[in-house]
């Protein structure tokens, strides 16, 4: 059987492009390594309690976006006002900063410290334009170097495993872009008339979490009969000079399966799809490869009696504990707790393969984040009834300095080929959120059949002038 369409990765990219390849009646097969759908959006469910693969919030300017995700997600739509704050220092901060809570927070000295930084970089700037190679500068440029050492170092580090200033600057750009101590001040007073993504109040949540919309998607796919294959791994990708012709996998039962297509789509992690490939690519694309870094997640899955804290979720700054983050998904859904009592949470660490954090036992993991959060003042060690543990790996792309140039590598070689498109955050190694993500499918999909010639590789990461426009017209080929 040779299908329309291949996608390897069964996640917001791979079934964005089946859904739409299903919408102009064309086959496709996607093949996810997983027993579910969603990859890192998906979720879990545990002892009647669900929980996604760390809080996920759905919010996207791209109308046709966010109108597939109302179509599909249907009757269990929820619109959620966002709870967030910052836990730094044995207090919690308002995110974004206000300035009461701010002030009163790290107290006067430090926040006149905090100001005369801002007003210093400011200067800086006038005078003439600041090199901006890292991520340390690019927020000291525009937040100051004390509020980058109060409010971003930490955090950040402990995300990604490295200090600021090997973290590229233009990751800062797309992840906090147009936000600064002005705007954030401004947007505590008044209400904007343009509602930066870092500052959205509200955003749409699935009633069952966020991987019930790609578990409603894919069992649409599978009526139009495509499908969705999940333990499916792929294990190998044939090619034919720069034409890809099948892809090898293999089930959870060491079965060995061929798929043959048209056109190729891949979410797999780029290094992945490029160590995949047979023959395999010139020596320099396999050297741009392994120079690439993804940082893995540990989602410490907890039972806790009670709802010991009112946020969607807590960015912890403190040096005192690992982890980073944490989320309470009842203050997404009641529907995701088993019962009114009970609050599913998900403690969050990250780590590289071979850390003392991604080889210790669940059970240490999970001994772990309670103590932490005892220490905290969160949740009593006695609060918490039971919890699992989920490890991903390769979650996200590490935005290293001068990683561009093993990007523009690979890239150069695979934009040679005649009917395959990397997808995707892992795919295209950006660190996308799932409504970039859902539009590289969607693009690729058109592209694979035809209907226009679009690069999906354009879908920048918060550009408005994307976010603003339909799918299509801002990144035709």
């Amino acid at each position: 059987m040779i299908d329309d369409i291949v996608v390897i990765g069964g996640g917001p990219s791979g079934l964005a492009a089946a859904h739409e390849a299903a919408g102009h009646a064309a086959k496709s097969v996607v093949l996810e390594r997983l027993d579910s759908v969603g990859g890192l959006s998906r979720t879990t469910a545990f002892k009647g309690s669900r929980f996604d693969i760390g809080p996920h919030r759905f919010f996207t300017k791209n109308q046709e976006v966010h109108e597939l995700f109302v179509k599909i997600v249907s009757k269990d739509l929820l619109n959620v006002p966002r709870m967030t704050r910052i836990f730094y220092n044995n207090k919690y901060f308002n995110y974004p900063l206000t300035p009461l809570n701010a002030l009163f927070g790290v107290g006067v000295t430090s926040s006149i410290s905090i100001f005369s930084s801002y007003v210093m970089a400011k200067a800086r700037r006038a005078i003439g334009e600041p090199p901006m190679a890292s991520f340390e500068d690019w927020v000291v440029d525009r937040f100051g170097r004390q509020l980058f050492q109060t409010f971003f170092k930490t955090y950040t580090e402990k995300v990604w495993g490295i200090p600021c200033t090997q973290i590229g600057a233009d990751w800062a750009g797309q992840r906090i872009k147009g936000l600064s101590l002005t705007t954030a001040v401004i947007s505590a007073f008044f209400k904007p008339k343009k509602q930066l993504k870092t500052l959205v109040e509200e955003f749409v949540y699935p009633r069952l979490g966020a991987g019930q919309l790609y578990e409603k998607m894919a069992a649409g796919i599978n009526q139009t009969g495509s499908r969705v294959i999940t333990g499916m791994r792929a294990c190998g990708i044939r090619r034919d000079d720069m034409r890809i012709n099948a892809i090898e996998a293999e089930d959870g039962h060491g079965g060995r399966h061929e798929f043959q297509g048209r056109y190729f789509l891949v979410s797999a992690p780029l290094t992945e799809m490029i160590e995949m490939m047979k023959p395999s690519p010139p020596p320099k694309v396999i050297s741009a490869c392994r120079a690439l870094r993804y940082r893995n997640h540990v989602g410490v899955n907890l039972l806790v009696e009670g709802r010991p804290f009112p946020d969607n979720w807590i960015y912890v700054h403190s040096k005192e504990v690992g982890m980073a983050r944490i989320g309470n998904y009842a203050n997404f859904s009641p529907a995701m707790a088993s019962q009114s009592g009970i609050s599913p949470l998900t403690v969050e660490y990250f780590c590289f393969a071979g850390d003392e954090v991604w080889e210790a036992p669940d059970h240490v993991l999970i001994k772990r984040a309670r103590r932490e959060l005892s220490q905290m003042k969160i949740v009593q060690p006695d609060q918490v009834h039971s919890g699992f543990v989920v490890r991903s790996d390769k979650a996200y792309p590490v935005i290293e300095i001068g990683y561009e140039r093993h990007i523009a590598t690979i890239k150069g070689w695979l934009d040679q080929f005649q009917n395959l498109l990397p997808i995707g955050r892992s795919g295209m190694f950006k660190y996308n959120n799932q409504d970039h993500a859902m539009a590289t499918g969607l693009l690729a999909a058109r592209t694979a059949l035809g209907l226009k010639q679009f690069d999906p590789w354009l879908v920048n990461i918060d550009a408005e002038y994307h976010e603003s426009a339909p799918v299509d017209a801002a990144v035709a080929g």
